[in-house]
């Protein structure tokens, strides 16, 4: 970020985009970073590794990702806001999935993990298309 002059105004308008660019930026650099999370507990299930690298990954996964994918559609302003809806809502989407497996008595969690996976990893890819910085022509 630029370093103004104090007393230095930008001109009207200008310190807005500004903003906005800087947000969409971090999204993206956000989305980018949970794709990978995606990307590499979706592996380390598939290939059926047992180690202490998938329980992180599943843990950092279900905790962070879905909810992120979700908040980040709506317009929030603070950061910290941000997150702390998205490991609400990730969890709340967690229990859910869990519940499900429960009442139907189809307990397979890491089928449920990969389909999260899928769910997320898609919303995710619409931020990154989204928040592209558009060419000027």
């Amino acid at each position: 970020m630029r370093v103004r002059a104090p007393g230095r105004q930008l001109p009207s308008g200008l310190n807005g985009r500004v903003q906005v660019v800087e947000q969409l930026k971090i999204r993206r650099i956000t989305a980018y970073c949970l794709l990978g999370v995606c990307f590499v507990t979706a592996l380390l299930i598939v290939l059926n590794l047992h180690s202490p690298v998938r329980t992180l990954a599943v843990l950092v996964f279900v905790g962070t990702a879905p909810g992120w994918a979700m908040i980040s559609y709506v317009n929030v302003r603070h950061l910290s806001v941000t997150w702390i809806s998205a490991v609400g809502l990730s969890l709340s989407v967690s229990l859910v999935v869990a519940q499900m497996l429960v009442l139907t008595h189809a307990w397979h969690p890491e089928a449920a993990v990969v389909g999260m996976v899928i769910a997320t990893a898609a919303l995710l890819v619409h931020h990154v298309l989204r928040s592209r910085p558009r060419s000027v022509s």
